[in-house]
């Protein structure tokens, strides 16, 4: 999906993922998964960034490739691996974000 940086810029979604990172993309409404993401991965001590898309955001989703083509509610969130595939979602927001968060990232790390 194509996303636009406040300066007009324009970002690919497989741009922003990977980089020897995990990658934990949301919006609006899941500010809280981002939150988690930054707790939960100086915790695991992987790479794990997160990005919040959305009005008044880092990245907006002008022409609504985003929003056609995540899959998930503005709650929910979509992670993926260093590889950029997607590896898990949610579709809304979690009771306890970094639980969860903590609970599948061990599983996929086989900790």
């Amino acid at each position: 999906a194509w996303l636009f940086d406040n300066n007009g810029g324009k970002h690919s979604t497989l741009d922003l993922a990977g980089g020897g990172a995990f990658t934990l993309f949301t919006g609006l409404g899941g500010k809280a998964w981002a939150e988690a993401a930054a707790k939960v991965g100086e915790s695991l001590g992987i790479k794990l960034q997160a990005h919040v898309i959305g009005p008044r955001q880092e990245y907006i989703d002008h022409t609504g490739d985003w929003a056609r083509a995540r899959e998930i509610g503005d709650s929910g969130c979509i992670l993926t691996r260093p590889d950029q595939h997607v590896c898990w979602r949610s579709d809304a927001m979690a009771d306890d974000p970094t639980s969860e968060l903590t609970r599948v990232l061990s599983q996929i790390l086989a900790r």
